[in-house]
């Protein structure tokens, strides 16, 4: 479902839209980048995204990411196009999906009290 072997701009042949992945804090360094694009197919959903890029950045990506495989940390949230998404939601969905998408991951800080 998603080819995200390559920082290729142009989806690969029967892949539905191009992702722009922006990775920040300790995923990003986590990740050797801040930036990275991958193919996605139609039907592709936030988790599978995030699962192939746990399998390509490594086992340290992967726990910064995933609680549990498959579970995103309650700590990250994504967004795509700006919107708050869920795991289970389509990579770039909706009633006329664009041909690129971008998706912010990042993890969240809260502050402390005294």
């Amino acid at each position: 479902m998603l080819d995200t072997t390559s920082d290729d701009h142009s989806p690969q042949s029967g892949a539905g839209r191009v992702v722009r992945l922006r990775l920040l804090g300790p995923l990003a360094r986590l990740a050797g980048r801040r930036e990275t694009t991958c193919a996605v197919a139609e039907g592709a959903t936030v988790r599978d995204l995030l699962l192939a890029l746990a399998a390509r950045h490594g086992p340290e990506f992967a726990a910064a990411l995933l609680r549990a495989p498959g579970e995103l940390h309650t700590h990250v949230r994504v967004f795509v196009d700006g919107a708050d998404a869920e795991p289970n939601d389509l990579v770039g969905g909706g009633p006329t999906p664009a041909p690129e998408v971008t998706v912010l991951v990042m993890p969240i800080f809260e502050g402390g009290s005294r």
